[in-house]
């Protein structure tokens, strides 16, 4: 009996995992900039289910976004956000582009990557849904569980603070 619980079990994890994981992935995408690190945690949360083995969980997508988020949370916090190095130079490729070119547009993405690590996570959420993962409103709204008309007042909301926080540091609409 206990076998086919399991089975059970690990039955509807699995599916949960197939039809929700590229989803929360994105959305721990968000939290983390990082895709290795968003892969990760949606592995953690997902194992972290089957160890649940039946527990009774309500909302198991709730469950799974909270556990990879806290997951996500512990990691940043053991890791101090450790400097990156930029290798950009070391992988140029063999074309016309000056290489102060490539070293300016990696200057830019750094900029407007540390704009958004200054907004909210709430703010910086939607805008990487809409321009990094090229989500709709209304894909967002179900995802975040919150109305089309919310996600696009916090777009523009959300808009308009990256746009000052870019301003502030020297960065403009001519620079794009």
């Amino acid at each position: 009996m206990a076998t086919r619980q399991s089975s059970a079990w690990s039955a509807e994890v699995e599916s949960l995992y197939r039809s929700q994981a590229r989803e929360l992935w994105a959305l721990f995408y968000v939290q983390c900039c990082d895709r290795e690190r968003a892969h990760d945690a949606v592995q953690e949360s997902f194992t972290r289910l089957h160890e649940q083995n039946g527990t009774t969980i309500r909302d198991k997508r709730a469950w799974v976004l909270q556990v990879g988020r806290n997951w996500l949370r512990d990691v940043a916090r053991r890791q101090k956000v450790a400097a990156r190095s930029v290798e950009s130079l070391d992988h140029v490729p063999d074309t016309e582009v000056e290489p102060y070119f490539i070293l300016q547009q990696v200057e830019l993405q750094s900029r407007v990557r540390e704009a958004l690590n200054r907004l909210r996570l709430e703010d910086r959420e939607v805008l990487v849904l809409r321009y990094a993962l090229d989500w709709s409103s209304n894909r967002m709204s179900t995802a975040l569980n919150i109305s089309s008309a919310a996600i696009d007042m916090r777009l523009s909301r959300a808009r308009r603070r990256l746009a000052e926080i870019l301003g502030n540091t020297g960065v403009g609409h001519e620079s794009d």
